[in-house]
């Protein structure tokens, strides 16, 4: 009888602790994702009206809190929510990306998104989706 009652008394136990146990193993499993810096992409481009085969100039600022950071940028298009194209970007130094797109004649009055990937070391990536919509 003893040991019946002591069973018991675990299982009670182990319903009080099990959502605690729960929380606790949630915790210890956040900070490889949670816990990593964050930072903030600031796009400068002129418009969301790129001219065919003409220089569009596309300027970031990365920065976290004062601190400007370092990393790469890679680009997709996409295309009523569809990523149709794959293109390299370059690095970055000192919080600040400068690059130039010149779009192909195909791509006149298409409504595309440009989606700019952010990927910097130890704080991972983030990305801005910016609307355009090509004219001549």
């Amino acid at each position: 009888m003893h040991a019946t009652f002591h069973a018991t008394a675990i299982r009670r136990k182990w319903r009080l602790i099990r959502p605690v146990a729960l929380a606790l193993l949630v915790t210890m499993a956040l900070p490889a994702t949670a816990l990593a810096a964050s930072f903030k992409v600031t796009p400068h481009i002129a418009n969301h009206t790129p001219t065919i085969g003409v220089k569009w100039p596309v300027m970031l600022t990365v920065t976290s809190g004062r601190k400007k950071l370092n990393g790469a940028v890679k680009y997709e298009f996409l295309f009523e929510g569809s990523v149709v194209s794959h293109q390299a970007g370059h690095s970055f130094t000192r919080g600040l990306y400068r690059d130039t797109m010149i779009f192909p004649s195909n791509s006149l009055g298409q409504p595309l998104t440009l989606r700019i990937l952010v990927t910097v070391p130890k704080y991972g990536t983030e990305h801005i989706d910016w609307k355009i919509t090509t004219k001549k």
